[in-house]
């Protein structure tokens, strides 16, 4: 097509328009599909794990899998019916081994489509192990031993606990594999705001401890109290509008249930309504007064707090003095010791708890912003892919097919290992999520735009000769340069 003197971008332009719906109907398929297809996925492996195995009575051993039941068979003939010599332990009563069925010979079978199973014993015994009350009220017990001789007996179990159950898929709605990216950035949103919180109840708990030097008190970095109100201010804007957003929907219900009557206007009475009247006066000396309750009591706390820090060096010096006279009594000192250290664990423990929990919130919320802008970046993925292996195509022109594909299986390599790498990082902390879902696109998108332009010039960058003509110069280059240095 080249040679015919078509352009290349006139090659390349439906492919890369088929390539932009490939991209479009990947980011949807990956929004909207995939963690459909993902929830329903991952609850049918929980199911099929939690199933228990068919029927397997082996020789010699117990079997538990039918519940509140231990089989015991002695041999089983190949025919899968007939069973010789078996012991039954009935635990349904939930007291001990107190019931045993002892048989000779047997035949299982299941009937009603597998959901029940039936056992015939023949020439056996039934032994039960009886508490009954005798004497006075129940005071002494007197344990019973029953046994019933039996030449045919029919037992009958629900296989019900083989099924394979649907659990609900809820419980694995949580996972970040199973949201799109509107879930995902709730939910990161909510984990942001969790980490908020949990720093503050840090500052908090840590601070009452420290009720001498501090005040009870930590006040927390402010850009961390900047980052809260900030989420505060959006999370109240959030909440008013859609409460204005209900109240209006309201609204439109009640105006189309209205009844078209009331909608006619009326005349005007000839009587002005009751209308209450208030005292304006009254309220407002009610409102200024307020206002000067809360002055008032602002000034004093003000007050309080300056005398506070003018006297403080005497207020330490004072409570050290005291604090040094009971340190000094004998028998004392031990237990101030013990309390200390007692106070600086506890402190410790609630720090590397408190620690422990952001960690995880952290990574939490690192892997759902990895994945939600994975969303993104697999779609574009598509179009870089498109930029490198559509101009090999124009500019290798030896080897057939196979040179090509091995080239692409190269950058295909390269880009899996960018983003697993990528994905590793970002659950670590090391990175954003952001740069690690789009580190692998970043670094092969340069080099697709390159092999654009190469292909555009009709480049053989592939081909050994344009190699061979660099490597000539270079020869020469340090020929000439090396006859230049003896000649002087």
């Amino acid at each position: 097509m080249k040679g015919s003197g078509i352009s290349l971008l006139r090659i390349i332009l439906p492919a890369f328009v088929f390539c932009l719906t490939l991209a479009l109907g990947a980011f949807l398929l990956s929004d909207r599909v995939v963690p459909t297809a993902n929830l329903r996925a991952f609850s049918l492996l929980y199911d099929i794990k939690q199933t228990k195995p068919a029927l397997d009575l082996r020789e010699g051993q117990f079997y538990n899998g039918i519940p509140k039941y231990s089989i015991k068979i002695e041999k089983k003939y190949p025919d899968g019916i007939s069973i010789k010599g078996i012991v039954i332990y009935d635990h349904t009563a939930g007291s001990g081994n107190k019931t045993v069925i002892l048989a000779d010979s047997c035949r299982m079978y299941s009937f009603m489509g597998d959901r029940y199973l039936r056992m015939d014993l023949f020439n056996g015994n039934y032994y039960v192990e009886e508490e009954k009350a005798s004497g006075r009220k129940g005071k002494d017990q007197i344990t019973q031993f029953v046994r019933t001789r039996f030449a045919n007996m029919d037992l009958v179990f629900s296989l019900a606990s083989f099924d394979l159950n649907d659990t609900d898929e809820n419980l694995f709605a949580d996972n970040r594999y199973m949201k799109g990216i509107k879930e995902l950035t709730a939910s990161i949103d909510s984990m942001h705001h969790h980490m908020l919180i949990s720093k503050f109840k840090v500052y908090g708990s840590v601070a009452s401890s420290y009720k001498l030097h501090m005040g009870g008190y930590i006040p927390p970095p402010q850009d961390l109290i900047r980052e809260k109100e900030t989420l505060d201010s959006l999370k109240k804007l959030r909440v008013a509008l859609r409460d204005s957003l209900r109240l209006i929907a309201d609204k439109g219900k009640s105006d189309s249930l209205r009844n078209p009557v009331d909608s006619i206007p009326k005349k005007k009475l000839a009587t002005k309504p009751f209308t209450r009247v208030r005292n304006k006066t009254t309220r407002g000396v009610v409102k200024s007064k307020s206002k000067n309750y809360q002055a008032k009591k602002k000034l004093e706390k003000k007050v309080r707090l300056d005398s506070l820090f003018i006297n403080s060096d005497s207020l330490v010096t004072l409570v050290k003095h005291k604090m040094d006279s009971v340190y000094d009594k004998q028998g004392v000192r031990d237990q101030v010791l013990s309390r200390a250290v007692g106070n600086a664990r506890n402190i410790k423990s609630t720090l590397n708890s408190n620690v422990l929990k952001m960690r995880g919130l952290k990574t939490s919320m690192d892997s759902h912003v990895v994945e939600k802008y994975k969303k993104y970046a697999q779609a574009f993925s598509c179009i870089v892919m498109f930029l490198i292996g559509a101009p090999l195509g124009a500019i290798i022109k030896r080897g057939g097919l196979g040179f090509p594909v091995i080239i692409s299986i190269f950058f295909f390599i390269i880009f899996y290992v960018l983003t697993s790498v990528g994905d590793k990082w970002a659950k670590s902390g090391v990175v954003d999520g952001l740069y690690a879902a789009w580190m692998a696109n970043v670094v092969l998108f340069p080099i697709g735009v390159f092999f654009l332009k190469q292909a555009r010039k009709d480049a053989k960058i592939f081909d050994a000769d344009f190699y061979s003509v660099w490597i000539d110069n270079a020869k020469n280059w340090w020929e000439a340069r090396m006859k230049k240095k003896q000649t002087a």
